[in-house]
């Protein structure tokens, strides 16, 4: 293990997933339970890429991902079949209705049932009644063919031979079929049924809406999944907002061993001969692993995460000519209930020129309709997007943030609220909140190149077998997301990560992932309207509300409590965690940065640090109970609260003297990266200060016990009643350990041994930076600190520099 400044790293992984989206999240919470050791970075502070959300005093907005398929228990299913894989609950909220699209003035409601959409759509094309009839018949043919005879979870090119041949053998005609739907387009499809012009039109809006291709661009192929999963299958949320899928598939991940680096951009994937071999970040570090997936779009990934020299000309060219979708322009608002009519649907789809997709071409996504948990009962959080085919600058451009950028900014955002407004007349005059997504925003946020949400278009010429395949052309480097077989939207990217997942594990010869009935459903669908209960400031925290008082952080994007927390901890991380209920993993995450963060719970000057800082305490009079949160959470997830590692044990020995919260923290992380300890008191128990506090009943001894019992659960070896120049010589540790930590209580006890060995003025020649004498390499000297969550910051930073200079 490496100890960084912010986190614990393995000296070498069995893969690294590149980028935390929802294919990358498939595929390293997957290999993880097949029992490898997996690394998963984003640059993002959470996991989701798309599939993300952020809050504003209590609000919670979705990023991009808000309607989502393949929860059920019917049709394509791929997020039913990943969450009960992973064996961790979701709660859901199933869509009575599906959407309503406003076309050109016609209302036309997308109804669960089949046979009523299909009433509904032939009074308004009566002459096509009988045509409408016979194309649903025929799309329920290829759909069954597609979907329910051959139920996978693997894109088509990662089929392995067992699944390839048990496709072939329960419809060998089908495979012919679909090989001709690849090589027509929708329209040509559209065109064998219907003739009048309008309703050819209504299905070109709907493949934009769904492929963000036209319906000549878009392969046959996917008509069935795009024009009928929705009504068999169903359009789901998750239950607390979008973010809280992946926070579950994190939890699953982190459940099973894996571990998240977020706050990292991967600069490159290192390759040498042809082969992958880890990732180095844009800070210039390097970490190693066996075999890399990249979750990355397809122009991120030729050319810059890897670099030109290791990619044949001819290849470079073809990634920079594949032809994006669409870029997007997102409005986020809170307005007052009364902007909506009271019969608006969750998702309102509006086209006002059915000729071409531009950006009159408008959602609205209103998941608090049946979601009263996103905002308060009074007002609606509502994300309105819409293609942009402005220019825009890249976030490095200078042009970013400039005047003509903004004042275009606002323009656009003006326009299509110019829209909505004639739609539904006053909206504008009742928004409260407006926050406005550019093209730019959402490269800038997600590393999607030029705003383009679906990556490559998913059209003829560039669509299924014509895209990457989860197995690159680089050895051990592999590939998921949009830019895949599977293409656009959220299950799509899911499977590009079962795929890449498959692929690893069988280049492994371990076992595969595949269709299977399980034993227990994990997808708990909940009531509409979704409520939780409230919180008061004063309510003690429980196992059935801890998560709810934990929810209400705000995530904020630069968190001033984590600047005003001496340990440094990811407290908006450790929250969302709990939020989800994954206890393990935010009480590991505290204790990254500070092993004693059950006792710092109660003994920190919380009210004069993180929590004095707190964003919350603007708008709603009081900080989130950041230390009763961080004492529950450590004491809740018990033995499986601490970091787990298997790491070869180093040769180096270090000795320690004093055991109060900085010499043992420095044990604690010395110890993690395979070293042996041996740790030196005039005590016979250790503790130092923490066992003075809890004496005084400043600390429960419990909680104390609890701490020191997950401290020196490894290779610590404690040496209580050793008295300096009597039971152990200083001179003598220098020669018999690799280097020597002797924190701040000592300094005078040994004051005559560290004259004899540094001179008389060893003081002044400590680096604050390391503790390091600078004179006696190897030796190391801590300073008074005043505070318990100080005294553990400066062990943690002797340990880096040990392990550091060390190594």
């Amino acid at each position: 293990m490496r100890i960084r400044e912010d986190c614990i790293l393995r000296e070498h992984y069995d893969v690294i997933v590149v980028g935390a989206g929802l294919g990358g999240m498939a595929a390293a919470s997957l290999l993880a339970k097949r029992g490898l050791s997996v690394l998963m970075i984003d640059q993002q502070n959470k996991p989701g890429g798309s599939c993300t959300s952020f809050k504003r005093e209590d609000v919670v907005f979705d990023v991009g991902t808000a309607m989502i398929y393949g929860f059920g228990d019917k049709g394509f299913k791929p997020f039913r079949f990943l969450i009960n894989e992973l064996e961790e609950p979701i709660e859901i909220i199933a869509h009575s209705t599906l959407a309503r699209m406003t076309f050109e003035g016609q209302e036309i409601t997308f109804w669960p049932d089949v046979d009523q959409f299909l009433d509904e759509l032939g009074t308004l094309y009566p002459a096509e009644k009988e045509a409408l009839r016979a194309f649903y018949d025929d799309l329920y043919k290829m759909y069954e063919n597609i979907v329910i005879k051959n139920e996978v979870v693997v894109p088509p090119s990662e089929f392995s031979a067992r699944q390839g041949l048990r496709r072939l053998l329960s419809d060998p005609l089908s495979i012919f079929k679909m090989q001709r739907l690849l090589s027509i387009s929708v329209k040509d499809l559209l065109d064998q049924y219907f003739h009048t012009p309008e309703i050819v039109h209504f299905f070109d809006k709907l493949c934009s809406a769904y492929a963000y291709t036209t319906a000549a661009e878009t392969p046959a192929v996917l008509a069935a999944t795009m024009f009928l999963d929705n009504h068999i299958g169903g359009v789901y949320y998750p239950a607390g907002g979008a973010q809280m899928l992946p926070n579950t598939i994190e939890k699953a991940f982190e459940r099973d061993g894996g571990q998240a680096l977020y706050h990292h951009l991967v600069d490159e994937i290192m390759i040498r001969d042809g082969r992958a071999y880890g990732v180095r970040l844009s800070n210039g570090e390097e970490i190693l692993a066996d075999r890399v997936i990249a979750n990355a779009t397809v122009w991120n990934l030729y050319g810059k995460l890897v670099r030109p020299e290791h990619i044949p000309p001819e290849r470079l060219a073809w990634a920079q000519a594949l032809v994006p979708t669409y870029p997007s322009m997102t409005l986020y608002m809170i307005t007052e209930r009364a902007a909506l009519p009271e019969d608006v649907f969750p998702w309102e789809i509006f086209i006002e020129n059915r000729a071409v997709i531009d950006h009159s071409d408008l959602t609205l996504y209103i998941n608090a309709l049946v979601d009263h948990t996103l905002c308060p009962p009074d007002k609606l959080v509502i994300m309105a997007i819409a293609p942009n085919m402005r220019d825009w600058p890249s976030p490095e451009d200078p042009e970013y943030r400039s005047t003509a950028y903004k004042d275009q900014k606002q323009r656009e955002a003006e326009r299509m609220l110019a829209q909505i407004d004639q739609h539904y007349p006053g909206f504008s005059d009742h928004i409260e909140t407006l926050i406005v997504g550019t093209p730019t925003t959402i490269e800038r946020y997600m590393l999607k190149n030029g705003g383009a949400v679906g990556g490559p278009k998913n059209a003829i010429g560039q669509h299924m077998l014509k895209r990457l395949h989860a197995r690159s052309e680089w050895k051990h480097l592999y590939v998921c997301g949009d830019s895949t077989v599977m293409g656009t939207g959220a299950p799509a990217t899911m499977v590009s990560g079962v795929g890449a997942a498959n692929r690893v594990l069988r280049d492994l010869r371990k076992p595969e992932y595949d269709i299977r009935k399980f034993p227990k459903q994990y997808v708990r669908f909940v009531d509409t309207p979704y409520t939780r209960p409230k919180v008061a400031v004063d309510d003690p925290i429980t196992p059935e509300n801890a998560h709810l008082v934990a929810a209400q952080c705000q995530g904020c994007e630069q968190p001033a409590c984590v600047a005003g927390c001496p340990a440094g901890i990811d407290i908006p991380g450790f929250l969302r965690r709990m939020e989800a209920r994954n206890y393990a993993g935010a009480a590991r995450l505290l204790r990254e940065r500070n092993p004693f963060a059950e006792v710092c719970g109660y003994v920190c000057a919380a009210d004069d640090l993180c929590q004095k800082r707190c964003y919350r305490k603007s708008f709603a009079g009081a900080p989130v109970r950041i230390a009763e949160l961080e004492r529950w959470v450590c004491e809740a997830a018990g033995l499986q609260g601490w970091l787990q590692t298997d790491v070869a044990e180093n040769p180096q020995r270090i000795a320690v003297i004093g055991s109060g919260p900085a010499g043992l923290s420095c044990a604690y992380y010395l110890v993690l990266t395979g070293r042996t300890i041996d740790v030196y008191d005039t005590e016979a128990q250790p503790g130092g200060q923490l066992r003075q506090m809890a004496a005084r009943g400043d600390l429960p001894q419990e909680a104390l016990n609890r701490d020191l019992q997950g401290v020196l659960a490894n290779n610590i070896h404690f040496n209580g009643q050793q008295k300096p120049g009597e039971t152990f010589d200083i001179t003598e540790l220098r020669h018999s350990h690799s280097a020597i930590y002797i924190t701040a209580e000592f300094s005078e006890v040994l004051y005559d041994a560290l004259v004899s060995l540094c001179g008389a003025d060893w003081r002044d020649s400590v680096d604050p930076a390391t503790c390091q004498v600078t004179s006696q390499p190897g030796l190391y000297l801590g300073a008074d600190c005043p505070t318990v969550v100080e005294a553990v910051a400066e062990g943690r930073r002797v340990a880096v520099s040990i392990g550091r200079d060390e190594n």
